[in-house]
């Protein structure tokens, strides 16, 4: 009998730091992504960056087809509240972040052409933009990277799918890939181009699957006004290492009349991603 009371006040206090832990998994405040190609040759700026100041605000943004002569519009639409930086490499299809400047900080950025004896960007293509982040609300350091893998040249996308998966591999940190990676995911055969095979063979990334699955890009090469690819998508999300265990969720943007495009909006529809670490 004298052991009970001791064993009670154990047991409430294990309960309680049980609920406690709970509550504060529970409570982490997610990551919002949004990852859009704005196609820099096929459209009006002014319309994209409009179009990005109606939509919620993100933490981060990743934007592949991107003109440095143009970016200045995205600022202003986005206001002073992020950190905008794009890559030096693309030519007109750059890659471009915009991050929280007071939920980040930016402890490293960059770009990475080449990993492991493999070239990433042969030297008329885009490099990997590689951003590791320290998120302030919840004391989590991680690493996003942004792509827009070759699309003409299938043997290219290829070999960048293999090192960016061998890049993955040996980062032991978590990692959110992000952007436009020219797979041709198919829904119907539920199958990807030897690229998607490649960087998804040993599991070392996970692709955050839309669901439902949505067509996240119009191509109309004949102009018969129908999709020559429907039913696929190019645009995706993955993630890698500790990132697996936050709970990611990902869905294509539908908005109103945006397929077909015209000549002043974007041929891709922009993808969320949510996370919490």
């Amino acid at each position: 009998m004298k052991l009970a009371l001791p064993l009670l006040i154990l047991a409430v206090l294990f309960t309680t730091r049980v609920a406690a832990e709970e509550t504060s998994a529970t409570h982490k405040t997610p990551i919002r992504i949004l990852s859009w190609n704005i196609e820099s040759e096929g459209a009006d700026i002014h319309v994209i960056a409009k179009q990005l100041a109606e939509m919620p605000r993100y933490d981060i943004y990743g934007l592949t087809e991107v003109k440095a002569e143009e970016w200045q519009a995205i600022k202003e639409a986005l206001g002073d509240d992020y950190d905008y930086w794009y890559s030096r490499t693309g030519f007109n299809d750059r890659t471009a972040y915009i991050v929280k400047k007071d939920r980040f900080e930016i402890l490293s950025r960059g770009e990475l052409g080449s990993f492991d004896g493999i070239i990433i960007n042969p030297g008329n293509y885009r490099s990997a933009h590689v951003y590791e982040l320290y998120d302030r609300l919840n004391k989590t350091v991680f690493t996003v990277v942004l792509n827009h893998l070759a699309r003409g040249k299938a043997e290219v996308r290829q070999q960048q799918a293999e090192g960016l998966r061998r890049w993955a591999s040996a980062l032991n940190r978590p990692i959110i890939a992000i952007g436009d990676y020219n797979f041709d995911y198919v829904f119907a055969t539920e199958q990807g181009n030897r690229a998607f095979d490649v960087f998804a063979q040993d599991g070392t990334f996970e692709w955050v699957k839309p669901n439902p699955l949505v067509d996240s890009n119009w191509f109309d090469g004949n102009g018969d006004g129908e999709d020559d690819y429907p039913g696929s998508i190019l645009d995706f999300a993955f993630v890698a290492g500790e990132a697996k265990h936050w709970h990611p969720t990902s869905r294509v943007i539908v908005r109103d009349g945006d397929f077909p495009d015209d000549k002043t909006t974007s041929d891709h529809r922009p993808l969320e991603l949510v996370l919490a670490p």
